[in-house]
């Protein structure tokens, strides 16, 4: 919607940002083509204002809902503001008419921030430019060889896309076929599996990215990474044995984003001969034990600094295969073991995710 400048009739705010994610992206636009640092205007519907199934209750800032990767865009300060100023006028006018949040009279509230300065006066006769053409979906999928050229509208529309996507995939010459493979692949389709395989089998690991709190643009995945995630995704047999391979080079020096693709890859796969693997890399030395449950290893921990990550590196790192262990059906119940330490961990993050995986049976990454 962001990328591709999507209209909406309801639209109450017009924010500009960039995408500073501040971490790791995990939308399946950017873990393919990572995003640009370039702002873009963003507009704002009245809908994601309101929870789905609660009348009577409107949300702002970061409580509206958006894909965790959009909320960038759409969280700067004077955005905030405006978006809180629309969210404070539509309460008093539905205040004063007696109605439901979702009877609000959207013209009327446009009308008043046009005249306030807050909207332009177009966006009184803007719609909904989706659903896309299809001609367009289809220029789209010959272009995406391209060096991914028309992605976001490829991935906007895929169910009209992936039929022909599978057909560019078996028609393609080989220089383009990797492209439509790792697309297909990253969304949960199969038919480009072995062509995937054939890829992560033949690269040797490159440059990967560790974990940075603020700054974060651009890439947090390195093509290799990228790849193998998609490869996850295929639920292929061809898929382990050479995930398997690349995650035995790995030590503690590696980069978390390898340990996070890796992770991501093989619990999705829940191939239970992973099992094993997993568990002797995480005992490589320097990739166990990094769980803060008491007050003096809090104390000692970035003592020196308080904005260094390398202690969340490690904690991540360890998090994350632990998971892919327990979820590809443990082994000598190392994957749980190291889990629970993680519930008790005093970063109340990492304790309520590794409590969740806990709870949650074993088994396939839904």
């Amino acid at each position: 919607d962001m990328v591709l400048r999507r209209t909406f009739p309801d639209t109450i705010v017009i924010a500009r940002s960039n995408f500073d994610t501040h971490g790791y992206i995990i939308h399946p636009l950017f873990m393919i083509r990572p995003p640009h640092r370039d702002d873009i205007e963003v507009r704002v519907p009245w809908r994601c204002l309101l929870p789905r199934g609660v009348d009577g209750v409107i949300v702002t800032g970061l409580g509206v809902s958006a894909h965790r990767d959009a909320l960038p865009c759409i969280r700067m300060q004077p955005d905030v503001q405006n978006q809180g100023y629309a969210a404070g006028v539509a309460a008093a006018m539905i205040s004063k008419k007696g109605c439901a949040t979702r009877e609000l009279d959207i013209k009327q509230l446009q009308k008043h921030l046009v005249a306030v300065g807050n909207l332009p006066e177009s966006i009184l006769q803007e719609t909904d430019n989706f659903p896309l053409p299809k001609e367009k979906v289809v220029d789209a999928v010959r272009r995406v060889a391209n060096d991914y050229d028309g992605l976001e509208i490829v991935l906007a529309q895929f169910d009209t896309a992936q039929p022909l996507l599978r057909e560019a995939l078996a028609a393609a010459p080989e220089k383009d076929r990797l492209i439509y493979a790792h697309i297909l692949g990253m969304m949960g389709d199969g038919a480009g599996a072995q062509v995937l395989a054939d890829a992560v089998k033949s690269r040797q690991w490159d440059k990967g990215w560790h974990y940075t709190g603020m700054g974060q643009f651009g890439p947090c995945m390195s093509p290799l990474d990228s790849l193998m995630i998609a490869l996850g995704r295929t639920r292929s047999a061809a898929a382990t044995k050479p995930i398997l391979e690349k995650a035995g080079q790995l030590d503690a020096k590696s980069e978390f984003s390898h340990f996070r693709a890796v992770a991501m890859a093989l619990e999705t796969l829940a191939d239970k001969s992973a099992a094993q693997p997993l568990a002797e890399l995480l005992k490589k030395p320097g990739l166990g034990g990094h769980a803060v449950t008491t007050i003096e290893a809090a104390l000692e921990t970035n003592a020196d600094s308080r904005t260094d990550t390398t202690t969340r590196n490690e904690a991540l790192k360890e998090l994350y295969l632990a998971r892919a262990l327990y979820r590809c059906g443990d082994y000598e119940g190392q994957g749980a073991r190291t889990l629970q330490e993680y519930s008790r961990d005093l970063h109340g993050h990492y304790a309520r995710h590794a409590k969740a995986v806990l709870q949650k049976a074993a088994g396939p990454v839904e």
